[in-house]
């Protein structure tokens, strides 16, 4: 029988999620499952709602519910880290200190100076939770839901030699819209997407052996698909590909779009006006600035009302499988049944003109002998050019980790795409030395 532990299990719906994923596998819903999180009364919740999950499918409740991060992990073969570090005040720190000095991020979790400061603050949870590991589960797999992805993976793996993976949503959720845009069915669409973390390409698209990049730019010209896309369809107009993350994020992830109002209003602001359900996205541009802490918050409320709703009973738990990679990682390894999945793990020659040793998103098979990356070779010049911008960012940010400098830290930010393409180099410092001093509460190993 195999143990799973899920730290930060008091993230009541994606762990009710991930749970369920396993208990409709029939290879997986035996296994011990130990739900671990700090919040004693969020755990509370997740206590109650997994335990009609089990109920309602059948299944004998085999899990414990803990706030001891050794209990948890001892034993395990299967560690999920799905957690969120500190609150929603230090991602409004994170955003609102850059817009201050003109960087007007839109959700500032992967890069930029919002993703790099959320990594200082992440990953000192993350290697606690890798260094315990070590001696009570050494040969578990780490499995990190955590943002900012790449630089989590490439400190973890500098930090512990527990074997981790980064895992994202991102690749099967774009195959899912392409698969929309070109009328087709997602399983019918035979892709390659490799590159890093929110910014990996289609290298290959294609539909019963047919190149779909023609219909794809036709279909860029459709104006319902454009305005929804508009900086992923620009990127595909001059890169020549595809890119994985939504329009809002890549915004950020480049120079070309948030240094100058107009472009701004050329490519982030938002022409719907439906409102319905309350939701900011609707009321905003996905790439407006600040869109995610807005939503965040919405989200962070819809989500105590969902749990609400579900411990009084107003609310039915519905129990369907997700999109997400997670068990069926799991599930292929324990039943020695192939899968192919796109995850984030070490360049060891998997990339050749992206900096070895990065964090790199490429397919992976996965099966009983474990997970083996696949070898792409070279990117396009082009992808490896705004690929290595990112790299080069994560580099000095894991640096400045691991070597707790602070000037390392300022660095990464002066090679961040947007910032370097807004700020000063006085404005720069200016910048980090203010997060610094109003993070000083969540960054205590920081002098």
């Amino acid at each position: 029988m195999k143990k799973i532990a899920f730290i930060g299990a008091g993230g009541t719906i994606f762990t009710k999620n991930l749970i369920v994923d396993m208990l409709m596998n029939p290879a997986l819903r035996d296994s011990k499952v130990s739900l671990m999180d700090i919040h004693e009364g969020r755990l509370a919740n997740s206590e109650v709602i997994i335990s009609r999950a089990y109920d309602k499918l059948g299944v004998k409740r085999n899990f414990e519910t803990t706030c001891d991060l050794r209990r948890a992990i001892d034993g395990a073969d299967y560690v999920f880290t799905i957690f969120r570090v500190g609150t929603l005040e230090e991602q409004r720190i994170e955003y609102e200190v850059p817009a201050k000095y003109g960087v007007q991020q839109v959700v500032g979790d992967t890069l930029n100076p919002g993703g790099i400061f959320r990594g200082l603050r992440v990953l000192s949870a993350l290697s606690e939770v890798a260094l315990a590991m070590e001696s009570l589960c050494p040969h578990a797999l780490l499995l990190n839901y955590v943002n900012p992805m790449s630089i989590n993976t490439w400190a973890l793996s500098k930090i512990s030699k527990v074997k981790n993976i980064g895992l994202c949503h991102s690749v099967q959720h774009t195959a899912n819209m392409l698969a929309g845009y070109l009328g087709c069915g997602a399983k019918e669409l035979d892709f390659t997407v490799a590159g890093v973390n929110h910014q990996a390409f289609f290298l290959k698209l294609e539909r019963n052996g047919v190149n779909m990049y023609p219909a794809l730019r036709k279909a860029a010209e459709n104006p319902e698909f454009h305005r929804k896309e508009k900086v992923r369809f620009e990127m595909l107009k001059h890169f020549d590909y595809f890119v994985t993350e939504g329009s809002g994020h890549n915004s950020e992830y480049n120079q070309y779009f948030r240094k100058r109002d107009d472009i701004l209003e050329k490519f982030c602001k938002s022409e719907f006006q439906d409102d319905a359900d309350g939701a900011p996205w609707h009321r905003m541009g996905a790439g407006e600035s600040g869109a995610a802490l807005k939503c965040c918050e919405f989200l962070q409320r819809s989500a105590v009302a969902e749990v609400e709703a579900l411990l009084s009973g107003k609310k039915e738990l519905e129990l369907k499988p997700s999109a997400e990679y997670g068990m069926q990682i799991v599930s292929a390894i324990e039943t020695k049944t192939p899968m192919r999945a796109n995850l984030n793990v070490m360049n060891d020659g998997l990339i050749d003109n992206l900096r070895q040793g990065c964090c790199v998103e490429v397919p992976c098979l996965v099966d009983g002998a474990g997970i083996l990356p696949c070898k792409i070779g070279n990117l396009p010049s082009q992808l490896a050019a705004l690929n290595s911008g990112m790299v080069s960012v994560q580099a000095l940010a894991v640096e400045g980790y691991l070597e707790k400098r602070r000037r390392k830290i300022f660095h990464a930010i002066c090679a961040d795409p947007l910032a370097s393409a807004v700020c000063s180099l006085d404005e720069l410092q200016s910048m980090t030395d203010e997060l610094f001093a109003k993070l000083a509460h969540a960054l205590p190993d920081w002098k």
